[in-house]
């Protein structure tokens, strides 16, 4: 039986959210930290964005999204090429469910 309503599940993803501070990446080989461009929740789910602007260019790599404790939460493993004339966006996107078990071995 499912007990969440869908105010307990847009709390979770507004909670993720808020508990972002910052991204970090790699550039270049180099590891750098960058602010969150913008975060979104709808409903059950959640979207961070993180924008490159034509100040950062070359090889974009091991985005990573880190909370206010200071913890790794969420990583992408995909590299981008990043020219100087175009900005990039990346975007983690989240979507909050409620997962009915019928016993605690099953999870």
């Amino acid at each position: 039986m499912k007990t969440l309503t869908e105010t307990g599940l847009r709390k979770q993803a507004q909670r993720f959210a808020d508990s972002i501070s910052h991204a970090s990446y790699d550039n270049e080989e180099t590891q750098k930290t960058i602010q969150i461009f913008n975060s979104i929740v709808e409903n059950d789910s959640v979207k961070i964005y993180v924008f490159f602007d034509d100040s950062i260019i070359g090889s974009v790599s091991n985005v990573k999204l880190i909370d206010k404790d200071g913890d790794i939460v969420a990583v992408t493993d995909r590299a981008f090429i990043k020219p100087r004339e175009k900005g990039l966006y990346i975007a983690f996107k989240y979507k909050y469910a409620e997962m009915e078990v019928e016993n605690i071995e099953s999870l």
